[in-house]
């Protein structure tokens, strides 16, 4: 217990002690170390900006310093009216009021006093040098008259007098001078005797209309140099050749516009003297549809696309991946074709195809055109349709491989649809010919089923059936345009103006006849009627048409008269078709049972194909350039290789049963291994005893043998499969010539 008593007395007296506890090693510090001041400071330190950089002048031809740029950005600005209390302008200030408190003058009322002594001083400014010149004028004044003074005297003989009066007028001077100065010297003391370090200045404001101290007001003009640099204008190589015929047809142009000009006065001052309304043309009605029906209607035709595609799931899967593996064992070059979709439209049972094309945007897509026989029109017309409805009839659709149940677009026309064709670089707009004369354009994209622009509403419809229509590239001013081919004899340009559809004839199919005709003495022209129309890929300017007589006509966009023309078959001309690889050659088919493979520029055919039967379409294969195919009327499609065989098919293969079934048209799609055939069907009716017919629309895929393309080899030089193929077709014509 003691122990423990004397431990915490201890321990209390070093608590206790006010002594600091320093620690052993702790270092001992003079007291000059002790007392030195240590200053905690907080520096910015700038980042390194580069200095002295210079910049050419283009004006002053010489570097000039270019400006530093600082880190520093300025925020916020403002002027205002006060000084820093120890700048130079604050300090005058301060002397200034302090001159102006009476406490430091010693006057108490007298404040008026000061601030006139300091307007005079600063008046003396201005007024010294006008001083000056007062008293040297006085000066010299005084001098004139002594002198004056000074020649009467000399002349009275007074010179003694003249002296004394010269001493005096100086001294009275002097002393004027002398009091004058005596009262600055006063005034200058008081300002002396202020406890300041300079004399006050105050800032007297400048009176706007005292031009007392200026010399003159206009302001420096500087002169400065301007360059300036016209825009490089742009050139353009034009060359073209002017002949007696171009002449011509231009005249003829210019008479024609101005003999419908004056026709077209004359009417109307008919019409006008005759009490009759002028005609006014139709206006385009626009038509709204509501947002609502167009978003139904497309989600309609997508849960329709769906529902048909998973019916024909089987036919998708064999389209998509499918080979027909036995193209192996076959002979060289020998292939079949696989039945892929069938199209009918139910609601028009009593229509045929009359064209069909492919979409230049999609692969799955194409168009066909449907219209009715002639030669059943009249039994149709008396009985079953009324007397309001018109026996001729057609319809324009559009079919997609994932719907073959109904087609995608539908568009009814006023008259049998006999062709159609899609533009190459638009695939929504798509020009339409009927069997009376009309023409159509369509734009597919919308959901109107009418056409933007008809021949029907201009009044320049022609003369009979349209027989085909093909696009053509665009005009210098940018204008879509398209020919077509009618059986009345003419070929014309159709040109889509804002508003309407601008006809424009370009040849007229004359050809000569054995006996002539004669109608009252006068000789008369026969106008061959145009089947088919084809332009030259390589050369847009050129152009071949066929005609039911058997004739081509090699024609061009610039002249309105053929080029060339020949006999090419004895029956009518039903298609020209060039090769997708060598624009110099090209096919016709006839219903002669020939087709004939022809060189450009020649009359006389390479090769004749004779195959026993009529032909109704005939197009190149555009994946080789030796294989084409045919369409004949007893419902059978050929294909010829001329790289294997130029007598025996690669394939013949059956469509459709011959007694039922006649095909109209064949189209190759230019993406995908596959074609597309076009046929009607005739039903025979036990109540009527007459002929209807049923279009149907048939797609097959290609077998690998049909569809081989050249390729160059692993090894070596890689050539284009375009010149392969080209090479391919230039050995069989040669072996040909020779």
């Amino acid at each position: 217990m003691k122990s423990s008593k004397k431990k915490a007395k201890e321990t209390a007296k070093v608590v206790s002690s006010d002594d600091p506890v320093k620690p052993a090693d702790q270092l001992i510090l003079s007291q000059e170390d002790l007392d030195e001041v240590y200053g905690n400071g907080l520096f910015v330190k700038e980042p390194p900006t580069p200095h002295a950089k210079v910049i050419y002048s283009n004006k002053q031809r010489m570097f000039l310093p270019k400006k530093e740029i600082t880190n520093s950005i300025k925020l916020f600005e403002l002027k205002t009216t006060l000084f820093h209390r120890e700048s130079a302008n604050a300090i005058m200030q301060i002397e200034n009021e302090l001159c102006r408190k009476p406490e430091n003058l010693a006057i108490d009322d007298n404040e008026s006093i000061v601030e006139n002594i300091i307007e005079e001083v600063e008046e003396e400014q201005y007024i010294k040098p006008l001083e000056l010149d007062v008293i040297d004028e006085e000066l010299l004044s005084v001098e004139d008259v002594n002198e004056e003074f000074m020649d009467e005297n000399m002349e009275m003989g007074e010179e003694g007098e003249e002296e004394d009066l010269l001493t005096d007028l100086k001294t009275e001077l002097e002393e004027e001078d002398e009091s004058q100065i005596k009262k600055k010297k006063e005034s200058e003391e008081s300002f002396l005797s202020l406890p300041v370090t300079k004399l006050c200045t105050v800032v007297k404001l400048k009176n706007k209309f005292n031009f007392f101290d200026r010399i003159s007001q206009t302001k420096k003009i500087l002169m400065r140099n301007k360059d300036t640099q016209t825009p490089v204008t742009k050139k353009f190589e034009f060359g073209a050749f002017v002949s007696l015929c171009n002449i011509y047809d231009t005249y003829e142009v210019d008479y024609a516009i101005q003999k419908a000009e004056k026709d077209k006065e004359l009417r109307e001052k008919m019409a006008a003297h005759m009490g009759k309304k002028k005609t006014k043309p139709r206006k385009k009605i626009h038509i709204e549809h509501d947002e609502i029906e167009h978003e139904l209607l497309k989600v309609s035709k997508i849960v329709e696309k769906i529902i048909s595609l998973n019916d024909t799931d089987a036919i998708a899967q064999d389209f998509r991946y499918y080979e027909d593996p036995s193209d192996q064992f076959r002979d060289r070059g020998e292939g079949t074709l696989m039945l892929m979709w069938t199209m009918v439209y139910e609601k028009e049972k009593k229509l045929i195809v009359t064209d069909i094309a492919w979409s230049p945007d999609y692969f799955d897509m194409f168009g066909i055109t449907l219209s009715i026989l002639v030669k059943f029109m009249i039994n149709l017309a008396q009985s079953e349709l009324t007397f309001t409805d018109s026996p001729d009839i057609g319809n324009v659709c559009l079919w997609v491989l994932k719907n073959s149940s109904y087609p995608d677009y539908v568009a009814h026309t006023q008259s049998g649809a006999m062709c159609l064709s899609f533009h190459p670089d638009f695939g929504n707009i798509l020009a339409v010919g009927l069997r009376d004369g009309n023409l159509g354009v369509y734009n597919v994209s919308l959901l109107k089923n009418q056409p933007e622009y008809s021949t029907s509403l201009s009044g320049t419809k022609l003369m009979s059936s349209v027989t085909q229509v093909v696009w053509c590239k665009n005009l210098p001013t940018g204008e879509l345009n398209f020919y077509s081919v009618s059986e009345d004899g003419v070929v014309c340009q159709w040109i889509l103006m804002q508003s309407e559809l601008m006809k424009v004839l370009r040849m007229s199919l004359v050809i000569d006849m054995y006996p002539e005709i004669e109608l009252g003495g006068i000789k008369q022209t026969y106008y061959a009627r145009g089947t088919t129309i084809t332009f030259n890929p390589a050369d847009p300017e050129v152009y071949l048409v066929g005609t039911v007589e058997g004739y081509i006509f090699k024609c061009n966009t610039e002249w309105t008269r053929y080029v060339q023309r020949f006999k090419a078959h004895e029956m009518p001309v039903n298609r020209i078709d060039f090769n997708k690889f060598d624009p110099n050659i090209y096919l016709t088919c006839s219903e002669d049972f020939v087709v004939k493979l022809w060189e450009d520029k020649s009359q006389a055919p390479l090769i004749i194909f004779d195959l026993q039967t009529g032909l109704t379409d005939l197009r190149w294969s555009p994946f080789s350039s030796s294989v084409f195919g045919i369409t004949t009327v007893d419902c059978r499609v050929i294909f010829y290789d001329l790289d294997i065989s130029t007598k025996k098919s690669v394939c013949d293969q059956l469509i459709h049963p011959t007694e039922k079934y006649r095909l109209v048209r064949l189209a190759f799609d230019k993406r995908v291994p596959m074609i597309v055939v076009g046929s009607s069907r005739t039903v025979t009716t036990h109540v009527f005893a007459r002929l209807f017919n049923r279009c149907t629309v048939v797609t097959y895929k290609l077998s690998p043998n049909l569809r081989t393309i050249m390729k160059s080899p692993k090894k070596g030089v890689q050539i284009p499969t375009e010149t392969l193929e080209l090479e391919k077709l230039h050995t069989v014509l040669n072996s040909i010539r020779e």
